[in-house]
């Protein structure tokens, strides 16, 4: 029997959503079923009508080798699967195997055949290089172990792959390729970033506001620029030395040491000293 099942290999821009959307259009369109889903929810929104894969196939939380999906060949939840033309299954390598494992039993079930998922189209895609399934406690070797390209269902697909980006600039295809050049292991066990990653400029105050005059800055001038920080205390850092560069007199507002409630036990539960702790949003730090 000719395979069936394909499986969409490509790094990130290379158009794997517009690939699955394209197919969504022409087969809706010609009236047909089509089953789109993924492993996560915010991957689903990528899909018109998608789904996450646990709630279209019933996938149980916990998972082995042996494992069923809670769903009735003969329920009515089965029959958009039965009539599906094709299922598309996106973000596939960051889902365990044990998954895809219940999947082909369901759908074996559901058609009454014997042969890879049913005899159904499926196309499922992702990347390697990016998150693979997660193990609780586990380690490179049950992590490797647990993708469906260490199992035996992986010799049932063909593969198609994506290689050129279509998401990167003419001036990003080289830090592109270094990605690439990353996820393949091509750079060996130290990597070194590019010389782009390194500003000559190491102030990121001075890179995003070095253009501005503060003395007749306009909020249009200031719109679309943001600093990203890892931590909220690096936040604070960056906002006062922003702020030391704004022109004005300075102005000090007193705190409320209090809270106001007709609860005496809420003068117990909020001492002064964890008020003094609080920075509310938009206000400055307070000293």
């Amino acid at each position: 029997m000719k395979l069936k099942n394909f499986f969409l290999d490509g790094p990130a821009g290379t158009g794997k959503t517009f690939i699955y959307s394209t197919l969504l259009h022409l087969i809706r369109g010609k009236g047909h079923t089509v089953t789109p889903v993924a492993s996560t929810g915010i991957a689903t929104t990528l899909l018109k009508g998608g789904r996450t894969a646990h709630s279209i196939f019933k996938i149980p939380i916990i998972l082995n080798a042996t494992s069923t999906c809670n769903l009735k060949p003969t329920s009515p939840e089965a029959i958009p699967l039965f009539n599906s033309k094709l299922i598309i299954w996106n973000e596939a390598p960051m889902t365990h195997v044990h998954a895809f494992l219940a999947e082909d039993r369901l759908l074996q079930d559901i058609m009454s055949c014997s042969h890879p998922f049913g005899g159904k189209v499926v196309l499922i895609g992702g990347d390697f290089r990016q998150v693979l399934p997660v193990i609780p406690k586990g380690y490179r070797s049950p992590t490797i172990a647990s993708c469906l390209k260490k199992h035996p269902l992986w010799t049932k697909f063909n593969i198609l792959y994506l290689n050129q980006n279509m998401r990167a600039l003419s001036t990003e295809k080289a830090f592109a390729e270094w990605l690439l050049d990353v996820g393949n292991c091509k750079d060996g066990e130290m990597i070194k970033l590019p010389d782009i990653c390194y500003p000559s400029n190491q102030d990121p105050i001075k890179q995003l506001y070095s253009d501005v005059d503060f003395n007749t800055v306009t909020p249009g001038q200031l719109k679309g620029r943001a600093i990203l920080t890892v931590t909220n205390d690096l936040s604070i850092v960056f906002n006062n030395d922003v702020l030391e560069l704004l022109p004005g007199i300075t102005k000090m507002y007193e705190s409320v040491d209090t809270v106001i409630s007709d609860d005496p036990q809420d003068q117990l539960s909020y001492p002064e000293e964890f008020l003094n702790t609080i920075t509310p949003t938009g206000m400055r730090p307070t000293n």
